[in-house]
């Protein structure tokens, strides 16, 4: 039997959900549905999903859900955020199609920092899902400036990102 995804993570791949809203619940419901609303996915494709605080419609801004960050698939469960590389693979999205928030990126980096002393995970490691599939923009934003965030390289955003 294969050990479980959480005893040997390797990498974290970040995305966004090209929504300018939603939260888990919401994200699970497009992943499980079956088609043509959803994917049919046993269950939501992240582990993470860091919120920007328009939880249900865009226009609907909760200061408590920027940056709040909420379980998705469990952690012992291989996602399916990266075809092809989600075995090891922790996946986080970020609420949002190209802008996000200072509170949600600082919530991501400092999430991120922790699953990566946790599960020793290079920063190396630590990739965009663009980076695995030239076809993606995901996450719509510069991974090596979010790996520069993340090493301390950078100064922390002060204003939306996008």
């Amino acid at each position: 039997m294969e050990a479980p995804v959480a005893d040997n993570i390797t990498h974290i791949t970040i995305h966004c959900s090209d929504s300018a809203f939603g939260d888990v619940a919401i994200i699970r419901r497009w992943h499980t549905d079956k088609p043509p609303k959803g994917r049919g996915w046993a269950d939501i494709g992240y582990h993470f999903v860091v919120m920007n605080g328009c939880r249900a419609h865009a226009g609907q801004y909760r200061q408590d859900d920027d940056g709040r960050i909420e379980y998705g698939r469990p952690l012992n469960a291989v996602g399916a955020h990266v075809a092809g590389h989600n075995k090891n693979n922790l996946g986080v999205c970020l609420i949002g199609v190209r802008t996000f928030t200072p509170r949600q990126i600082t919530a991501a980096l400092k999430y991120v920092r922790i699953l990566m002393v946790s599960f020793d995970v290079p920063l190396e490691h630590v990739k965009g899902h663009y980076e695995y599939d030239s076809g993606k923009t995901c996450p719509n934003l510069d991974m090596d400036w979010f790996r520069r965030l993340i090493s301390g390289d950078e100064p922390l955003p002060q204003e939306r990102i996008g």
